[in-house]
């Protein structure tokens, strides 16, 4: 019953797992269709996200991805958020444990409900950080954003070049991408910079980028001519301004910061009436515009048209509106002075509190190494005590097998006397086998005698072939008168060379013999020569194999190195012999020329198995 129980556990918590899995599985997919559709569709993006249940994500990861992309479904829908109660799973995530992709987004997303909430110096921060981490980032869209959105902020401190530097990285990127639309409003923002800092050459050379654009929209068109009135109001004459004129239509159609720009353009070229119609119109309107570029072009038409104290009273607003703003400027730099200041005594604080850890892990380090060090003098204590143990029960060991060996000794003592009357029997048996080996000794002096009258009866026989060989060797110098005296000369010392073996081998005297021994080291010692002799010797007593290697065009040398094998050397003995480095060489060359078969490396019995057929 146990065992069953345990089956059936192991099976709920197999389907459990099972269960929770695919439900994960799903979710991921989900979560990925909705990440797919967020550029092109975010409506569709938003829907998907809303039909998930919350209570169904599990891990922390699934929880902050779905938190980040309902934000940026939100912000994408252009829904303002001003909590962060969605994004906030993804915050405490991925700044810690995310990519770099997914570090920027939060970022970025974070700085954008900041940026909902007014609070613009976080939305900053924020930004920054995001950028800052974009070092092996791949979400180009993302960083452009977050560039453009760091960009506004800057425009709304009144830091124009911050602003246009931001813009002109946004566009480099959108260039790289190929977002023409992207890329032509980031360099008409730069462009709006470069004005406002009063710096004519990157202003002319940002026109000419964005003139160089082709099939731009008529918005774009219009958003291009507005910022080239803008220009032409801060760096042109009067004439670009009378050109521009021109599409007063469509600069009216602009928002009425443009219009401004055409209140200004006509004050410049003197006609203020239209340019007081222009200002009050703007001034009737319920929507934002800005204030001090108004009032800054009111007092110049007024004081154009005389009307000084209007002009004084605006001056006089305009002027306070300015001093409210730069008090702002420097409120604003005091307090990014002393947000750098807490950022650095944090971080000083993080390094003593580094160093803090760093050394509790030495402390902690030798602390283990004391306890280290004390359990192996504990543990080398007890293997001590342990030998010591282990000795005596070794030594108490040794006496009982000392006791036991007493016994044993003298046990052995009456082997021994068994082995003595042993003894005796086996002087018995030796004296016997004396005599049986006394009767081998004699059958063996019996095989000796046997073994000498054999050898005897041999030797009688190789006499009788080495006088055979002498008297041929004696007929043919009788039976050939006209033998060169070369030929004749070694016949002679071969003859005179077996008659002394022949007469050491008949009465076994080594006297016979040392005439033999001289002259063979004699004519041994000389190679050449004796080579000569021995091709000669052969070619009288053997002409025909003499007469086969000729037919083979072997000179004499090479029919001297033959004869050598044919008195029974072999390869290394020749080679030995010659004293020549080419010994191979020579072997190789006269194989070529008798056709031997590569296969057929013995030269040797080659040769002396020609010299018995022939």
């Amino acid at each position: 019953m146990k065992e069953t129980s345990h089956i059936f556990m192991l099976m709920l918590l197999f389907l459990a797992c099972c269960i929770t899995s695919c439900s994960n599985h799903k979710q991921q997919e989900t979560l990925n269709r909705a990440e797919s559709l967020m550029e092109a569709h975010p409506d569709s993006a938003l829907s998907i996200l809303e039909g998930i249940e919350k209570s169904e994500l599990g891990s922390k990861e699934e929880q902050a991805r779905y938190a980040l992309l309902m934000s940026m479904a939100l912000d994408r829908n252009y829904i303002e958020s001003t909590s962060f109660d969605v994004i906030q799973p993804a915050i405490d995530y991925y700044l810690k444990s995310g990519n770099p992709n997914e570090q920027l987004r939060t970022y970025y997303y974070q700085g954008r409900i900041f940026q909902n909430k007014k609070d613009l110096d976080n939305a900053l921060n924020s930004f920054v950080k995001g950028i800052n981490n974009s070092l092996n980032c791949t979400d180009s869209l993302t960083l452009i954003r977050t560039l453009v959105a760091q960009a506004y902020l800057y425009y709304e401190f009144y830091d124009f070049d911050s602003y246009t530097k931001a813009n002109l990285r946004a566009a480099t990127i959108c260039k790289k991408l190929s977002h023409k639309n992207y890329e032509f409003q980031c360099l008409l923002n730069a462009l709006n910079g470069a004005i406002l800092l009063e710096n004519k050459n990157m202003a002319d050379s940002l026109i000419n980028l964005c003139n160089s654009f082709e099939s731009l929209s008529y918005e774009h068109d219009k958003s291009l001519l507005e910022h080239q009135l803008s220009y032409d109001l801060k760096f042109g004459s009067k004439q670009d301004l009378a050109s521009l004129l021109s599409h007063k239509n469509e600069l009216l159609e602009s928002d009425l910061n443009c219009t401004l720009n055409l209140a200004a353009a006509y004050n410049k070229l003197g006609d203020n009436h239209k340019s007081k119609d222009l200002l009050d119109y703007i001034s009737n309107q319920d929507i934002d515009y800005d204030t001090l570029k108004y009032q800054s072009i009111y007092v110049a038409v007024l004081k154009d048209i005389g009307d000084y104290k209007n002009a004084l009273s605006i001056y006089e607003d305009f002027s306070r509106r300015v001093d409210y703003l730069n008090s702002i400027k420097f409120d604003q730099k005091a307090q990014s002075i002393e947000e750098k200041h807490q950022i650095e005594l944090q971080a000083e604080q993080d390094a003593r509190k580094k160093n803090k850890i760093i050394w509790s892990c030495i402390t902690g380090i030798i602390f283990l190494v004391l306890i280290v060090v004390i359990l192996f003098l504990l543990f080398r204590s007890n293997k001590t005590q342990k030998d010591l143990a282990i000795e005596k029960a070794k030594n108490t060991e040794l006496e009982n097998k000392q006791l036991k060996s007493e016994k044993d000794k003298a046990i052995q003592e009456a082997k021994i006397k068994d082995l003595e009357n042993d003894r005796l029997k086996s002087e018995k048996d030796k004296a016997i086998s004396e005599a049986k080996i006394k009767n081998l000794e004699n059958e063996n002096l019996k095989a000796e005698r046997d073994k000498k009258a054999l050898e005897a009866e041999n030797l009688a026989h190789r006499v009788e072939i080495l006088e055979n060989e002498s008297a041929s060797l004696k007929e043919l110098m009788d039976s050939q008168e006209e033998l060169p005296s070369e030929v004749q000369d070694a016949i002679k010392v071969r003859i005179e060379m077996l008659n002394a073996l022949m007469a050491g081998y008949i009465t076994n005297n080594d006297q016979y013999e040392k005439p033999y021994e001289s002259w063979i080291k004699e004519l041994t010692n000389n190679t050449e020569e004796f080579m000569n002799s021995n091709r000669l010797a052969f070619q009288v007593s053997h002409p025909r194999f003499i007469q086969y290697f000729e037919d083979h065009d072997l000179t004499i040398s090479e029919i001297n190195y033959v004869c050598l094998y044919a008195i029974g050397l072999r390869g290394k003995e020749v080679g030995n012999y010659i004293k020549k480095r080419s010994h191979v060489n020579i072997s190789s060359g006269i194989r070529k020329k008798l056709g031997i078969d590569k296969h057929e490396t013995n030269i040797g019995i080659y040769v002396r198995k020609l010299l018995k057929k022939l």
